[in-house]
């Protein structure tokens, strides 16, 4: 592989074009791939303007004008390919999976995170549409604490005390002498306890959908579609995939791999 400081020739352009037509993944290429092969298109074009302007009519002006589309030709198709493969992983990195992002350049990884944001959002919009989802990924980072003002004490004002009356009241009548009347005791039946009405059980989450992770820091607690969450640092958990991986995009856990 060439070094970023070393200038891109048009041979070296022919095979990462070749390289990018046969590989079905994104190949190793220079760091700074699309500078160079801008910089060999505008090389190209001044020495096809040198020989235009020399000998329009020689068969060295054509050769030099037919380099320089065939350069411009490479270079966006070029472009394109990678563009194709790096959208694929995009795909791959909404639905949960994991990524090697080594190969791609600082433009191709810019357009690799806006892809995987806008994928994000579009792969699950039928489950959200026909009511499907059951439940939303939590946003795990904790809110800022505000501090509230404490307020103010309220000023209480002084109540005049009321006039005092002495008001004598009649003496009240004896009451009047009744008989006893015999009852009979009836004991009350015991009443049997309610019993609880039993909650439903969770539907247990399919195998296939749990991923099994490592908890890097303190979390706050949050919900899930079939428990209460409160997670400490290097704890292990298995957790539904759309959960699992919103930690791991947030750095906040790493996936576990189980050997067979």
């Amino acid at each position: 592989m060439l070094k970023s400081s070393d200038p891109l020739s048009f041979e070296d352009l022919g095979a990462i074009y070749r390289t990018e037509k046969k590989s079905p993944t994104v190949s190793a290429v220079r760091r700074d791939l699309y500078p160079a092969m801008a910089s060999l298109i505008l090389n190209l074009r001044s020495d096809y303007e040198k020989q235009l302007s020399a000998d329009p009519d020689s068969i060295i002006c054509e050769g030099a004008n037919q380099r320089r589309k065939k350069a411009v030709q490479m270079s966006r198709e070029i472009t394109e390919i990678r563009m194709g493969k790096i959208a694929q992983l995009s795909l791959i990195g909404a639905r949960g999976g994991q990524n090697v992002l080594d190969h791609l350049t600082s433009e191709e990884r810019e357009y690799y995170d806006g892809v995987l944001d806008i994928s994000r959002k579009h792969v699950g919009i039928i489950d959200k549409l026909s009511g499907k989802r059951k439940f939303e990924t939590p946003e795990i980072d904790p809110e800022p604490i505000v501090k509230k003002k404490a307020p103010e004490p309220v000023k209480e004002e002084p109540v005049p005390a009321a006039e005092s009356v002495t008001i004598t009241a009649p003496a009240p009548e004896p009451p009047a002498k009744k008989k006893p009347e015999k009852t009979e005791k009836v004991e009350a039946a015991p009443k049997e306890p309610a019993k609880p009405i039993p909650e439903p059980a969770p539907e247990p989450i399919p195998e296939e959908e749990l991923i099994l992770i490592r908890v890097l820091e303190d979390l706050p607690p949050f919900s899930g579609p079939d428990r209460n969450y409160e997670l400490s640092k290097e704890d292990i958990v298995r957790m539904p995939k759309a959960m699992a991986m919103a930690l791991v995009t947030r750095e906040k856990a790493v996936v576990i791999n189980p050997g067979p």
